[in-house]
């Protein structure tokens, strides 16, 4: 039985990956500051630990104890990023690496979620790993979360460099499915289901590429088993494009809901210290090439599915 110790245990992420490891017949050391998704405590080979990611003492026993190190821990809301730019840089950069830190030399394999942020404002659509990334001004808060996210991917390549840790990085793009919160697709379908105004920012013709999570659930099953794939960065995305206008229209088709789009500029929603960015897509090659993983989960159904959770949440 293989011990995975899970930082963010309780978290949208988190929460879908400890739950499929359980089902695997794994072991897992969650931790988080509360407890979100209590159902993970009815099984019986998970150990929840309720601290922060800054307890160094409680982080380097649950390092310790396991065999990977699956770390989800970080603050993934833009309004936090505008608001509160020093947490989300303690949390994501400085946690990180101190967490790193713990693993150097111990022969653990190391499991980051980085973002597809950190390819930025790049025009080279679709994304490729190793391409050219573009962010803006550092007086911008906008960008804290996508520099903190590439500097411990940078971290993670200087400690493999030296045959100090073996790592695999993910960039996300755009999950979305049951107990997803504060992001577009959990805010529209909140508003939908309550009859409410669907606030698109913008015009809405800037594009995602939405990505069910039990889809990336099982990258990251195939990342983790595959060796070649180690000290290796790979999007986890859906190719598919979709502007937030017709996503939202998609959710009142499969919602029926009688909810009106409004139309908000950037500003209005998050103040002066924030740029959008008008594309946003993965090139899936290299995943593919490595694991044979493709998304497999169209957008409508995803969206049934996490209706329907949400329908009996409710």
């Amino acid at each position: 039985m293989t011990t995975y110790f899970v930082t963010g245990a309780m978290g949208f992420i988190g929460s879908h990956w400890c739950e499929h490891l359980l089902n695997q017949g794994h072991r897992v050391i969650g931790l988080d500051i509360g407890r979100f998704h209590t159902r993970l405590l009815d099984f019986e080979h998970f150990i929840f630990v309720h601290d922060t990611i800054r307890n160094s003492h409680i982080v380097e026993t649950c390092v310790d104890a396991s065999d990977v190190v699956c770390h989800f821990c970080g603050i993934a809301k833009p309004q936090t990023y505008v608001r509160s730019p020093l947490k989300v840089l303690d949390i994501t950069a400085r946690c990180s690496m101190d967490l790193i830190n713990m693993c150097r030399l111990k022969e653990k394999l190391f499991f980051f979620t980085s973002t597809s942020e950190v390819y930025g404002k790049s025009k080279d659509i679709p994304f490729t790993e190793d391409g050219d990334r573009l962010l803006g001004s550092t007086s911008t808060h906008r960008w804290c979360y996508a520099t903190a996210k590439a500097l411990v991917e940078h971290y993670l390549h200087a400690c493999a460099s030296s045959n100090e840790l073996r790592h695999v990085v993910v960039r996300l793009f755009n999950v979305y499915g049951p107990r997803l919160t504060g992001r577009v697709a959990s805010r529209f379908l909140k508003n939908a289901l309550r009859g409410e105004p669907l606030v698109v920012h913008g015009d809405g013709m800037q594009t995602r590429s939405f990505t069910y999570a039990d889809d990336v659930m099982d990258a990251f099953d195939r990342l983790i088993a595959t060796e070649s794939c180690h000290n290796k960065v790979f999007n986890v995305g859906n190719p598919t494009e979709t502007t937030i206008k017709e996503f939202a229209q998609e959710v009142l088709r499969l919602t029926g809901s009688p909810s009106e789009l409004i139309f908000k500029n950037h500003k209005e929603c998050y103040g002066d210290s924030y740029e959008d960015v008008p594309r946003r897509v993965p090139d899936i090659t290299k995943l593919r090439t490595h694991t044979g993983w493709e998304p497999t989960t169209p957008l409508d159904e995803g969206l049934r599915r996490t209706i329907s959770y949400m329908k009996n949440e409710q």
